[in-house]
């Protein structure tokens, strides 16, 4: 094995190593979870307000940063930091899971 590809195994077993809780995120309990969550980005992942982003086919990883962001304090905003408070591991697995689990399709405009 060349040195450059046992280095990128070595890292990407690292990465996937130290990205996960331990714990199996259950999409199906984050989307009864989510039922908090769908005033603004609707159950479906797709926002309900101008100023909430789509969840939906985020990456679980992604989704997962954010919420621990807001959690804790490293990002803000008015209405997320106090949600994301009372969110455990678990709670943001499990909604992390569900929202990327959800399957978007674009369709591109005609650019005639």
């Amino acid at each position: 094995m060349k040195p450059t590809a046992a280095a990128f195994l070595f890292a990407a077993a690292v990465f996937a190593i130290g990205s996960g809780t331990g714990t199996a995120s259950d999409g199906a309990a984050g989307k009864a979870k989510a039922q908090q969550c769908a005033v603004c980005h609707g159950i479906d992942g797709l926002a309900k307000r101008p100023d909430a982003p789509h969840l939906a086919g985020e990456s679980e990883l992604y989704l997962r940063k954010q919420l621990e962001a807001f959690r804790s304090g490293a990002r803000q905003h008015e209405i997320m930091t106090i949600i994301a408070e009372a969110l455990s591991d678990e709670d943001i697995g499990d909604l992390a899971a569900w929202y990327s689990s959800i399957k978007v399709s674009v369709e591109l405009p005609n650019a005639e």
